[in-house]
């Protein structure tokens, strides 16, 4: 079935399109080998840093945070590359990858979600936008492991109605 009549894949199949040059871009430049240091991602770092005011981008980011960018740059980032052509062919190994990085995906943004809310030195405007940016992720991210999980599972019972 072609990638247009699945509403859902499409949608990721956009996400992933669109998350491979943040990651590259933005999100993991602090931890990227130096040949990719660039000055367009150093003006986009920039440019998110004073419109946002994102403490994980302004200073050393926490130990946590970082491992984050590594998941991003050593998970996300193959996977987003994988899945635009595995949503393209309609793998058969979609549900379980996607399911995977749709949880993680919600437990990291989450994580920070919780920590932005706790911040004493920020505004409630700021806190607002922040939630804009990471509040999709959250919200993609379970949509996506449900999705997955009841694809995986329609296909576990239909199996064993047949055996």
């Amino acid at each position: 079935m072609a990638l247009w009549s699945r509403k859902r894949d499409l949608i990721y199949f956009g996400f992933f399109a669109i998350h491979i040059p943040i990651i590259l871009l933005v999100d993991a430049v602090p931890i990227l080998p130096s040949p990719f240091d660039n000055t367009i991602s150093r003006e986009l770092r920039n440019y998110y840093i004073t419109t946002f005011r994102d403490k994980f981008f302004e200073g050393p980011a926490p130990g946590w945070f970082t491992s984050f960018m590594y998941m991003e740059l050593y998970y996300h980032l193959p996977l987003s590359v994988w899945a635009l052509g595995a949503l393209l062919r309609d793998d058969p190994l979609v549900p379980i990858h996607l399911l995977v990085f749709g949880f993680q995906s919600f437990l990291t943004a989450w994580t920070c979600l919780v920590e932005v809310w706790d911040w004493e030195d920020r505004s409630l405007a700021e806190k607002r936008n922040l939630t804009s940016l990471y509040g999709p992720y959250v919200a993609l991210g379970g949509f996506m492991a449900l999705d997955m999980f009841w694809r995986l599972r329609k296909k576990l019972l239909s199996k064993s109605k047949q055996e």
